[in-house]
């Protein structure tokens, strides 16, 4: 029995969401493809009629991650769907995630997949959160916008320095 492994597709940016369709309807060619097929999004808040709002958007734009113990059955799903750009990997196929990429993953947008805001405030320049997901987070802050409630992390991820932003309400300063 294989392992379980999670695996990243990259598609066009804009193009998400009617891939994961595309995968959940042509599942019944391939039942053994995926365990879970998914894209990471984070709340953010936005102003409507005046009101904020709450939304989601992707947290990682132009990937689809699936969970599979069955790499190849999920490329033969994969070759099926025309928007499908290419599973990230190798001549040998596809390369699963880094286990840190995995940790980070179910850590910070667990079941639902979703990372939820979290709350702090500045000292200086220095950002302390207080609330949420990333009350316990390490990385580098790059940016933080208080008037979009957003910051931006930088992560090594799929192997590369990445921009993620995350939602992040703060409200003082220090």
């Amino acid at each position: 029995m294989n392992k379980v492994m999670w695996y990243a597709v990259w598609v066009r940016s804009g193009q998400e969401d009617r891939v994961l369709e595309l995968c959940k309807t042509f599942r019944h060619y391939h039942p053994d493809a995926y365990e879970e097929c998914f894209i990471p999004t984070y709340e953010k808040y936005r102003k409507v009629k005046g009101q904020p709002t709450k939304q989601l958007a992707h947290l990682l734009p132009g990937y689809l991650f699936f969970v599979s113990d069955h790499p190849q059955e999920l490329q033969k799903l994969l070759k099926r769907i025309p928007e499908f750009a290419k599973t990230l990997g190798d001549d040998d196929g596809a390369i699963p995630l880094y286990q840190e990429e995995v940790e980070f993953l179910q850590r910070y947008t667990g079941d639902e997949r979703i990372l939820k805001m979290s709350e702090g405030y500045l000292v200086g320049s220095e950002l302390v959160v207080t609330d949420g997901p990333l009350k316990d987070y390490q990385g580098k802050v790059m940016k933080i916008d208080r008037h979009k409630r957003t910051a931006v992390l930088e992560l090594e991820f799929l192997g590369r320095k990445m921009k993620v932003t995350v939602g992040l309400e703060v409200v003082r300063k220090v």
